[in-house]
């Protein structure tokens, strides 16, 4: 996978979120929504975790797993 493909696939997650702002997804909520692989989804969010577009948030479901949760961060600058 190279970074065209993994930029391309981070505009469609960053699209998807910003279009449905407020709400927190989980990971393969998203991976099947978008119909990305699991090393594409997460290497797109790495992209926009990186550009600090997005949260990413562990949740323990039930003391034993974890579920991720992305969502968009806003950024206000003053």
């Amino acid at each position: 996978m190279n970074k065209m493909i993994i930029g391309e696939n981070a505009g469609k997650v960053w699209r998807f979120l910003s279009n449905n702002a407020g709400h927190k997804y989980e990971f393969h909520e998203m991976s099947q929504t978008l119909g990305l692989t699991v090393p594409a989804l997460a290497a797109a969010i790495g992209w926009l975790a990186r550009e600090d577009k997005v949260e990413i948030e562990f949740v323990q479901k039930d003391g034993t797993s974890e579920i991720a949760y992305i969502y968009l961060t806003l950024n206000v600058y003053f």
